[in-house]
């Protein structure tokens, strides 16, 4: 017995050696990030980079379209200022958004002095079309716009439902860009029971009725689940309980059953007895 208790003791402290280890392994990396993001400013700060050649900037994009993170930090550091747009393409930080999901890089563009506050193009919507989620952060957290752009909507219309989440608990504009990424967010917050964000949406009575492509309406989609806990959220907010299967995605519209029919063909007994 005692020497299964000395056993226990050792492996223990073995675990907790193995965790304080790993702890200090990530800390060391984010020191060395935080260390090489300072260093590739500092480097800017002090000696002015020239203004790049065409065949300097056509191997810059290249690197950032192969991703190659040593050779655009190598080129940030000597032949290419971070904040510098060539005037007949789309900005580097721009480019490497739509190339991969690179938040290493993105940092380096950032602290490096680049523009992210463009009102033609907001990199918050060009980071929500590409599913570019810790990028999206990032760029939030350094004052990103999203009350004044689509970035909300363009995440949604992209089915990227945690970039919409995120911009939708945050403040973002809900209305300009196409609508039906909120109304996307919105069936999928139903069908997930996220009441967290359902209670953010500003929803009209039109979109809280609309029905997708299968027909379904958010209450149609909640009883189907047998969700008693859903159908009654959605009744509280007043939508339409007799509109029915509408299937109205091609050249005719054509209908199906209501909500209560469905309920009652599926013998869902709570539900019936809401929707009567």
């Amino acid at each position: 017995m005692k020497k299964t208790f000395t056993i226990l003791i050792t492996s223990l402290a073995l675990l907790s050696c193995q965790n304080k280890a790993q702890e200090a392994t990530q800390v060391t990396n984010k020191i060395a990030e935080k260390q090489e993001l300072a260093q590739t400013q500092n480097i800017q700060d002090t000696i002015k980079i020239p203004k790049p050649t065409d065949e300097i900037v056509g191997e810059f994009y290249k690197a950032i379209f192969d991703n190659d993170s040593i050779k655009v930090r190598q080129m940030l550091e000597t032949v290419f200022p971070a904040n510098y747009e060539p005037k007949n393409k789309i900005p580097p930080l721009q480019a490497l958004i739509w190339s991969s999901d690179n938040l290493y890089l993105t940092k380096l563009f950032v602290e490096g002095g680049a523009k992210i506050n463009n009102k033609e193009n907001p990199l918050t919507v060009v980071a929500s079309e590409y599913g570019r989620l810790e990028i999206l952060k990032y760029l939030i957290e350094k004052g990103c716009d999203i009350k004044n752009n689509k970035a909300f909507n363009t995440a949604g219309f992209h089915r990227f439902y945690d970039g919409a989440k995120f911009l939708l608990l945050n403040g973002a504009n809900q209305e300009k860009g196409d609508v039906r990424g909120k109304i996307w967010l919105f069936e999928q917050a139903v069908i997930k029971s996220n009441y967290e964000v359902l209670n953010k949406l500003n929803l009209t009575n039109e979109e809280l009725n609309h029905n997708n492509c299968d027909g379904e309406t958010a209450l149609i989609i909640a009883v189907k689940q047998n969700n008693f806990q859903m159908v009654k959220y959605l009744l509280n907010k007043n939508v339409d309980k007799k509109k029915p299967e509408t299937f109205d995605c091609g050249d005719n519209v054509n209908y199906g059953k209501t909500p209560i029919q469905i309920a009652k063909k599926a013998n869902y007994q709570e539900i019936i007895s809401l929707l009567k």
